[in-house]
Formats: C-alpha cells, structure tokens, sequence
C-alpha cells in the first residue's frame, strides 16, 4: 500500500475512533491538539508519536481506550485482525498495522 493511501486510511481510522466521543468533541480535541501542540489533523499520520502524546495530555490513562478504538477502526478497514495489547499505545498498533499481512488492500 502506497504511503500516501496508508495515511489517508490511517486518518479516517483517527477520524472514526474519536467520533464516538461526538463530532463536536472530535473537533474539539483537533482544535486542541493543532493548538497546544502544534499537530495539525492532516499531519497526524506522520506524527503518530507525538499525536499519541497529545491525547495522552488530554486523557490521561484514558488515551488506551480512544487508541484502542483507533486501532479498531484502522484494523478494519485493511482487514487485519486486531491484536490489542494492553499496553499497546497507537504508535505500537500503527507499526503493528504497517507490518501485518492484509487480506484486504
């Protein structure tokens, strides 16, 4: 898969994983992140680990939960068997994602 498509299924991924918590609160937290760090939506694949770090800020130990939600929804859509990890941050399920055959591509 090419990098640039990766990217865009990643941030629908981030998109579809935020959502839960409501479209006002998604944007929301991407108002925020985009503020406080400097991370702006379109960037977020190539910086995963420093968007990780942002909702970490913003959630504390509940990053796990929204990440894993994430992880989900990225899983999904490559068709990947999810393998959560408890203590898998999004930054491990991306890499996970990167190296996992897909069924679907």
């Amino acid at each position: 898969m090419a990098e640039k498509e990766f990217s865009r299924v990643v941030l629908e991924a981030v998109d579809e994983g935020l959502l839960v918590l409501g479209a006002s609160v998604r944007d929301t937290i991407y108002y925020n992140v985009e503020r406080d760090d400097g991370i702006r939506r379109q960037e977020i694949p190539g910086r995963v680990e420093d968007f990780h770090k942002a909702l970490e800020r913003l959630f504390g130990s509940g990053v796990r939960t929204i990440e894993k939600l994430i992880a989900k929804s990225l899983c999904g859509r490559l068709g990947i068997a999810l393998m959560a990890r408890e203590n898998w941050t999004l930054v491990d399920y991306v890499d996970y994602v990167k190296r996992a055959p897909r069924v679907m591509t």
